[in-house]
Parts: C-alpha cells; sequence; structure tokens
C-alpha cells in the first residue's frame, strides 16, 4: 500500500508515533538513556490518572452532574414561585374617561382605558403548587435518572479501568517480546557467523547458508516491527490516560494484580446484583414505572394557591390604584381525547420492556461470569506450562548450539530449535499475561475491577438506590 492512500490523520499519527520510537530507542542504544532513567507508572497511578483527566471519564462525570442539575430543577416545583412583571405603557385613549354618579350622588370619574383590566402597571405575583400527583411523579422520575447517570458514571469507570489494563498489558506484552527479539538477534547473528565458517569448511551447503541469512534477516525486521508496536502501544495508553503522547515512562510489570481464586456460586450471584450495570437497568425500570404512574396520575385534580399585588399606573381617575389578589387554582380534567389512556398503555408497555431487559442482561452476565470463573481456573496451570516448555525448548536450543560447535550438530537442528524456542518463549509471555485479563474481565462483570486496582482510594461507589 502505497502512503498517499492512507488518510491524513492516520498518516499523521503513525509518523509521529515512528518518530517518538525513533528518538527513543536511539536514545537508548547509544546509552543517553536507560529505562532506569525513566519516570516509573504503576497500573494503580496509570488508571487513577486516567479515570481523572481521561476525556471519557470527564464526560461520564459532566453527565452525571447534569442529571444532578435536571433533578434539582424539577424539585423546584416544591418551591413557592415568585415573579415580577410590568405592562407599563402608553395608549392614545389614556385621557378618554367615563363619567357615573355613585349611590350616594357623587360623581365619579373612571379611565376608559384601564376600566375593567386585571393587569397593572407593575405586577407580583405568588404560585404555590399544592398538589399535583403527576408532577410529584415526574419529580420521583428525575431523581431516579441522576442515580442512574451516577451509576452509569461507576460503569463507565469500570470500563475504563479495564481498556487501561489491556493497553498496560499491551505495552509490558511488547516490551517483553521486543527484549526476546533481541536475543533472537544475537542469536541469529552467532549462528550466521557459524554458517560462514561451516561453508567456507565444506559441512556445509549454500542452501543452507542462505537460509541462516534468511533467518537473521526475518529476526531483524522482526524486531523493527516489534519496536513499532510497543511505541503504538504507548501511544494508546498515554491517549486513554489523557496524557500527552511523547511522554516517557517506565512500565512496572509488579503492579499487575495477581488473579485470585474464583468466586463461589452465592459471590457471584451477589456480585452480578451489586454490578453498575444491573443497577442503571433496574433503576430504568423504575423510573419506567414511574412513568406509567404519572401518566395514569394525569386523570386527577390539581390544586394551587396563587397570590399578588399589582398597582395600575396613572390616570386612573376615581378608581383604586393597587390592588391585592389571592386565589385558589383547582383543575380537575373531565376529557382529554384520550390522551391519558394512550398515554398510560404506552408507559406501561415501556416498564415491562424495562423488566425483561433487566431479566435478561441479568440471567446473560451470570452466564458470562461463570464461563469467566471456569476460564480462569482452567488457566491457572498454565504458565506455568508455558515457562516450563520454554525452558525446555532454551535448553535444546543450547543442545543444538553445543552440538554445532562440536562439529556434531547441523543448520538445520539449529534452525529448528531456534525457531521452537521462540514460539514457546512467546506463549510463555501470552499465557501469563492472558490470566490477568481474564481475571480483569472478570472483575468487570462484577463492576469490582476499579475498587480492586485502586484498593478504594480511588473507586468513587456511588450511593444504592
Amino acid at each position: 500500500m502505497k502512503l498517499e492512500r492512507i488518510p491524513t490523520a492516520v498518516r499523521s499519527r503513525f509518523t509521529g508515533q515512528l518518530l517518538a520510537a525513533g528518538v527513543f530507542f536511539a536514545a537508548l542504544q547509544s546509552g543517553a538513556m536507560t529505562h532506569e532513567d525513566l519516570p516509573s507508572l504503576t497500573l494503580s497511578e496509570a488508571v487513577s490518572r486516567a479515570l481523572r483527566e481521561a476525556p471519557e471519564a470527564k464526560i461520564a462525570r459532566l453527565e452525571a452532574d447534569r442529571a444532578g442539575d435536571a433533578a434539582s430543577a424539577a424539585q423546584s416545583a416544591y418551591w413557592p414561585h415568585a415573579s415580577l412583571g410590568s405592562q407599563a405603557g402608553y395608549s392614545n385613549r389614556l385621557d378618554e374617561k367615563l363619567e357615573a354618579v355613585d349611590g350616594n350622588g357623587r360623581v365619579r370619574k373612571y379611565g376608559l382605558a384601564s376600566l375593567g383590566t386585571h393587569t397593572g402597571w407593575l405586577n407580583f405575583y405568588i404560585n404555590q403548587l399544592l398538589f399535583d400527583l403527576s408532577r410529584w411523579r415526574d419529580i420521583k422520575r428525575t431523581e431516579l435518572e441522576a442515580e442512574a447517570a451516577r451509576i452509569a458514571e461507576a460503569q463507565k469507570r469500570e470500563v475504563i479501568t479495564f481498556q487501561v489494563l489491556e493497553e498496560y498489558t499491551n505495552v509490558l506484552r511488547s516490551q517483553r517480546l521486543l527484549d526476546l527479539d533481541h536475543k533472537h538477534v544475537r542469536q541469529a547473528e552467532w549462528l550466521d557467523e557459524q554458517a560462514e565458517v561451516l561453508l567456507r569448511a565444506g559441512r556445509a551447503l549454500p542452501s543452507q547458508r542462505a537460509q541462516v541469512a534468511l533467518h537473521l534477516e526475518e529476526a531483524r525486521m522482526a524486531t523493527a516491527i516489534r519496536r513499532h508496536a510497543l511505541a503504538g502501544a504507548r501511544s494508546d495508553l498515554m491517549l486513554s490516560m489523557g496524557a500527552a503522547d511523547d511522554d516517557l515512562f517506565q512500565l512496572v510489570p509488579g503492579s499487575l494484580p495477581a488473579p485470585v481464586v474464583p468466586m463461589a456460586d452465592a459471590e457471584v450471584e451477589a456480585s452480578v446484583e451489586r454490578s453498575p450495570e444491573l443497577r442503571v437497568l433496574q433503576l430504568r425500570t423504575k423510573m419506567e414505572e414511574l412513568r406509567a404512574e404519572a401518566r395514569r396520575a394525569e386523570a386527577y385534580p390539581t390544586l394551587g394557591l396563587r397570590g399578588g399585588y399589582s398597582h395600575y399606573g396613572a390616570k386612573r381617575f376615581d378608581n383604586f390604584d393597587d390592588e391585592i389578589h389571592v386565589g385558589v387554582d383547582f383543575e380537575v380534567p373531565l376529557f382529554t381525547g384520550f390522551r391519558i389512556r394512550n398515554s398510560v398503555a404506552g408507559a406501561t408497555k415501556a416498564a415491562e420492556i424495562a423488566r425483561l431487559r433487566y431479566r435478561s442482561t441479568l440471567k446473560s452476565k451470570r452466564t458470562r461470569i461463570r464461563d469467566l470463573i471456569r476460564q480462569l481456573d482452567a488457566s491457572r496451570q498454565r504458565p506455568g506450562l508455558a515457562k516450563r516448555r520454554a525452558e525446555l525448548a532454551g535448553e535444546r536450543l543450547r543442545i543444538a548450539d553445543l552440538n554445532l560447535r562440536a562439529r556434531e550438530g547441523s543448520l538445520d537442528l539449529a534452525l529448528a530449535a531456534r525457531a521452537e524456542s521462540a514460539l514457546e518463549e512467546a506463549a510463555a509471555v501470552e499465557a501469563e499475561l492472558e490470566r490477568v485479563l481474564v481475571w480483569a474481565q472478570l472483575k468487570q462483570e462484577a463492576g469490582l475491577l476499579s475498587e480492586t486496582i485502586l484498593g478504594g482510594a480511588g473507586a468513587s461507589e456511588p450511593a444504592k438506590p
């Protein structure tokens, strides 16, 4: 594929990774910088930084705060509402008046422009809602929405934590495999020297010598590819942490969590029901039930109080200048065109959908956790076995090299031993890190990954509903 065919954004990022990788590894190879000179970064530090600075974590916090603000705004219906307004203005009929005689025979003058008006030049009103069951149910639903948003933030924290752990593990995997590649290059260089000696002594065929040279070239190419993969893994980790792409750091393999013994069935049941995902769905069910109750309550009467003060301005003549008024706002719905009935039916169906979704997710999550427990239990002996196979393959490689030095072996056997040792060493690295990822998936499904890695210090557990 030509470089011009790659999108500009992807090409720029890939080029930046290559430059960062080149500078970093050139400094390491020249001796100007060593791994010990880099600041260390533990897994808990990476997770804590991601939960604090990553854009997705900030968005989750803002969404939770926004839902809380919406709930507070809805709760304002409990409080009295006051308003101040003005209808002051000019009318060309402002001086028009009506003259009348009252019961005592006195002449009274009234302004025609303002006669009978209920809106003054200055108006102050106070409204207090006393009873509106539909409104109260909607307010309770917004409170549950705010609670669901806080729990959804905890769920997002679990996702971010697993993502950081996975990328942290990828960096460690690339580092270990790169160290193995460097060792393979040194072994291939030694074998290339031996092949040249054997060819000159007439104890090796030209095709065997070419095969060894090809092996050396492939080992060097694999090292270069692995170096770029390591740079990309570092860049992805920094992006998930919300840090600069060119930050240099040294990972701490010992900070990875040690997979523990799988949970018992009773602990599985309890952890599933406490997981943020299930708690959000449970709240969604309650919210839909409250929505149905709110629509049903729209058929009930509403009651409120309204009081105010109005000043009617100039040229009222013999009319009163101001007024204080208090009234009762009472309304009884009689017929709404079947709107309430249809709204209740739709909200009831939505509540049933939410209940079915909760039950389905609960069942699938229990199955998923049990499957992960079986995988973790089955992989308990896998890292040790893979390490022993790698050690045996390394021993066979050592024997093949000794036989080659003693002029009793062959280049073909040495190449085969190197290929087997490389595969077994890579498999040992994968087996060790794969078990950590399975454990992390199990903890994430239970909603305990962030709390476990941070030790409860940085995992903000929202209040249970």
